[in-house]
């Protein structure tokens, strides 16, 4: 069976083997989460509970905190998380600031976002914003509390995918970004959308709050120029990262 696939050109992946998987995101996550002892997971933008069906599959126990503020897309991550006691679904949105404000949805549910879309997006999904939905936007530092709740020595590892939205999500955490050792974030090398820090400005936040990358995965390429549109960044918290504190967090809010 492997052989045959490896002749049509697919790669099989065995996540419970921990050689080379480390280039692939699954298996890189699961070396990750290993050396970190994560035992918590705040999943920002979980969409219909695919990364936390992903974390189970490659034996992942801890908590799940999975957050989605869409109402259909919320409804199915529900699903997904039913009958799992330690993966907890939240219908909001998280950002720097705490607000009630429109979500974009599109045909492509997966690119929903609180920004507008840029020219960019066109090459992706030609039809453009379809309606708007009233959202809920919570400050994560906010939300931590009841998500650790129970937890003895909790060890997070932050997991954002919002559509452009993930340093807001990230400087949502405000100082409690030190409880977070490690984090995963897309990351827009063309960005699909208005005002989205390019991938140098993230990279050099994620460095002033204390992480180092790990590692880069990528999502997909232009269909036109086959430059990468998206990436996944993994990162951890650097040996001598201090985490957010001081006039350094001010002066990165700004």
């Amino acid at each position: 069976m492997q052989s045959s696939l490896r002749a049509l050109g697919y790669t099989v992946l065995d996540l419970n083997k921990n050689n080379d998987l480390r280039v692939f995101l699954a298996g890189h996550l699961k070396s990750v989460f290993a050396t970190l002892r994560i035992n918590c997971v705040i999943d920002v933008g979980a969409h219909v509970g695919e990364y936390g069906r992903m974390l189970r599959q490659f034996g992942y126990a801890g908590r799940i905190v999975s957050i989605e503020p869409v109402r259909a897309a919320f409804e199915r991550l529900q699903s997904a998380a039913a009958g799992d006691r330690d993966w907890l679904t939240l219908q909001l949105a998280c950002g720097s600031t705490e607000e009630v404000r429109s979500i974009n949805l599109f045909r492509l549910d997966v690119l929903n976002s609180l920004l507008p879309p840029s020219e960019n997006f066109r090459e992706i999904d030609p039809d453009g914003v379809l309606t708007t939905e009233t959202v809920t936007v919570r400050r994560l530092d906010s939300l931590l509390d009841d998500a650790l709740k129970s937890i003895d020595r909790p060890r997070v590892f932050l997991k954002t995918d919002t559509q452009g939205f993930d340093l807001e999500v990230l400087k949502g955490a405000g100082d409690r970004i030190h409880e977070v050792v490690g984090l995963q974030s897309e990351v827009a090398l063309q960005p699909l959308y208005e005002d989205v820090p390019n991938y140098l400005q993230f990279l050099s936040y994620c460095r002033e709050i204390g992480f180092a990358p790990t590692g880069f995965f990528p999502i997909f390429h232009s269909p036109l120029t086959q430059q990468m549109v998206e990436m996944d960044a993994v990162l951890t918290r650097s040996a001598n990262g201090a985490g957010a504190n001081g006039n350094r967090q001010k002066n990165l809010d700004r």
